[in-house]
């Protein structure tokens, strides 16, 4: 009889520690990658146009370090529809010109997510999930501006210049790479 009992806790001790271990794992793996996905998107191939890193920043921004920049602010949005949004403002007004500051923001899109930045001259540029120009908008003009006009180069260069510096403090190698668990989630959204 206590042979049995003893069989019995054995077995379900094992279960439980075999159950914390498996939820322990899944946590720790779905961390990593959402705190390294900078160093991770940086090290998968990727579309030519493509700036996958800032797509991964804003997706995983709860997880990423926002380092203390002097007038850098990180908002997510307030108020009722906050509560069911993942909508997320990083203003930067170190670079502002004439009151107005760059942001960049991830939204809700009709079709999944979209990322948006507003440079300091007026213009709106909204991306797709690769973080690709999707459109752009003269809100001071009030005029759509064609894409196949806008220099892809150096409106990178302008966004690096504007929010890089997120890029930089997120572009940690982890002690555990876990790269091929990345690419293998994420290969098809960025080719």
């Amino acid at each position: 009889m206590q042979n049995a009992q003893l069989k019995k806790i054995l077995i379900i001790t094992c279960c439980l520690l075999v159950g914390v271990g498996v939820v322990f794992i899944r946590w720790y793996i779905k961390s990593n990658i959402d705190r390294h996905s900078v160093y991770y998107v940086r090290n998968i191939s990727h579309d030519r146009d493509a700036h996958p890193e800032f797509a991964m920043l804003l997706d995983n921004i709860d997880s990423m370090e926002q380092p203390d920049k002097q007038k850098v602010r990180y908002k997510p949005e307030s108020g009722a529809s906050g509560v069911f949004s993942d909508r997320f403002y990083i203003y930067n007004g170190a670079n502002a010109l004439n009151d107005e500051e760059p942001i960049l923001l991830k939204e809700d899109d009709f079709d999944g997510d979209a990322y948006v930045y507003h440079d300091n001259r007026g213009r709106i540029y909204t991306f797709d999930k690769t973080f690709k120009v999707r459109s752009a908008y003269d809100y001071k003009n009030h005029a759509d501006i064609d894409i196949k006009t806008i220099d892809q180069k150096a409106l990178c260069d302008e966004i690096y210049k504007d929010f890089g510096f997120l890029i930089k403090a997120n572009d940690k190698k982890p002690m555990i790479n876990l790269q091929w668990l990345f690419n293998k989630k994420y290969y098809k959204r960025f080719n």
